[in-house]
């Protein structure tokens, strides 16, 4: 059925349908180019000539501008308009795809590859905004889980799609196969929406914040990554917290800034969900990474079964996702996400428990449980994040959900990092450290699992204490 959202401008209609399946389309195009790049880098290196630190520079170099550009490109949305940020964000997304088939230096390839981030991070901030505009309040949560279908379909699809891409055509076609995505996400936006959000038209631009968020997350992250590799990371991690302290000083003294932190401390819904969002991002990027060399490695599958048994986790966020979307409209997206949390924090223990003696049928079942979790958490928690703020901050409040959720990436690839050297060192998985490599796995596992069953206290603190939360997920439970 097609659903309309009036628009107070009288500047026409918005399809709410038309939004979606654009914004879906956006959603689904961030995830499938970060996990399908990952089976794609053998081959990639080969033809670039690439040695294996530049091949490891290549997610990292897309990771950190997503970082980046969520929290900056959401207060240009505000000032500019988000439909017309969303539209320019795409556009170059789109077009440093399809250039990025035809090079052949490693360091151009990794230049593109951060540019095409800054369009992934450009329009996926504002397409949750737009979304949060358009969606009538007491649908946001089910409009919120259709879309994040596609964030599940481009982390199910990408590592098999981009191994079939690569085997049968070159793993240049990764990146023409979003082209097309792109170009009809375009279309359904500049065609059907004919309004525009503007907030802050007439605000001046908070340049220098900018710059010092810019300094603060690019040497946070590269010092942190390489945190072992030397002194010299150790000092740029030391600057990055320094650049930090200067960034939250200088959005605490500016009359314009890209993050209003007074008013979101203040906001104490806001404050906890985002928190929660971080924590539950920290701990499920290593799940793939883990599993994926758990079973190669440890069970002696093959890079097609693991990928294949690697689905089922993805597979079960797809059907679960909008299922928890509209329970969160029903019951409250606080309660939801409550619920969905604390799923992730048993899945994840469960997981700390596998090892060598371990069937495929108790790993597949961890996957589910770990995949309904996220499933029943990332929707309805965003929707509690862009429900807590008023029109003016929405625009902040779409970047810091990316933000949060590429921060908390980052955050569990150092500590995975820390970890994977501690135990095993530089030595490859083999037979002979597998012992190792499952401790650490263990000790990874429970430390994320413990960190989203303290994520519940977010959802308590939000929800007005143990009584309220107490209270609501009774009558949640009542009314079912």
């Amino acid at each position: 059925m097609r659903t309309e959202t009036k628009q107070p401008s009288g500047e026409g209609q918005v399809s709410l349908n038309t939004v979606i399946i654009a914004v879906g389309a956006a959603q689904f195009m961030l995830p499938f180019m970060l996990s399908g790049a990952g089976p794609l880098l053998p081959a990639i290196g080969r033809d670039l000539h690439a040695s294996a630190m530049q091949l490891s520079l290549i997610n990292a170099a897309y990771t950190l501008s997503l970082a980046i550009f969520h929290l900056v490109s959401g207060r240009v949305g505000d000032m500019i308009g988000r439909k017309r940020l969303f539209l320019g964000g795409l556009s170059l997304f789109v077009a440093v795809s399809a250039l990025l088939p035809f090079v052949t230096d490693i360091w151009v390839f990794l230049g593109l590859r951060f540019v095409q981030a800054m369009g992934t991070a450009i329009m996926n901030t504002c397409a949750l905004a737009i979304l949060a505009s358009c969606a009538p309040p007491e649908q946001l949560g089910r409009v919120l889980g259709l879309t994040s279908i596609g964030v599940y379909s481009g982390l199910s699809l990408g590592p098999g799609l981009s191994g079939i891409l690569g085997t049968a055509l070159g793993w240049q076609f990764l990146f023409f196969s979003v082209v097309p995505i792109g170009v009809i996400a375009w279309l359904l936006m500049y065609c059907n929406v004919r309004r525009d959000w503007k907030d802050a038209p007439d605000d001046p631009f908070d340049w220098r914040g900018s710059l010092f968020y810019t300094m603060a997350i690019s040497s946070l992250s590269i010092g942190a990554i390489w945190l072992l590799d030397g002194a010299w990371a150790g000092v740029l991690f030391v600057f990055g917290l320094l650049f930090l302290g200067m960034f939250l000083w200088s959005e605490r003294h500016s009359a314009h800034p890209i993050l209003d932190i007074a008013f979101l401390v203040r906001n104490r819904p806001f404050a906890l969900s985002t928190l929660a969002s971080f924590i539950n991002y920290s701990s499920i990027f290593g799940v793939t990474f883990y599993f994926s060399l758990y079973l190669q490695g440890v069970h002696g599958l093959t890079l097609l079964q693991t990928g294949l048994l690697l689905s089922a986790q993805p597979a079960i966020q797809v059907f679960v996702s909008p299922f928890g979307g509209r329970m969160a409209d029903r019951h409250g997206a606080d309660v939801i996400a409550t619920i969905g949390i604390a799923v992730c924090g048993v899945g994840l223990l469960m997981a700390s428990s596998l090892d060598g003696d371990s069937t495929l049928w108790v790993v597949t079942a961890v996957q589910l449980v770990i995949g309904s979790g996220i499933a029943l958490f990332a929707s309805p928690n965003t929707s509690a994040i862009m429900t807590s703020v008023d029109e003016a901050h929405r625009g902040q409040a779409s970047g810091l959900v990316g933000t949060a959720r590429t921060l908390g990436t980052l955050s569990s690839m150092v500590i995975i990092s820390l970890t994977m050297n501690a135990y095993l060192g530089d030595e490859s998985l083999g037979p002979s450290n597998v012992p190792d490599f499952l401790s650490a796995m263990h000790v990874n596992f429970a430390l994320f699992g413990v960190l989203n069953l303290l994520g519940i206290f977010c959802s308590i603190g939000r929800m007005g204490g143990r009584s309220g939360i107490a209270r609501r997920l009774f009558r949640s439970w009542n009314h079912h």
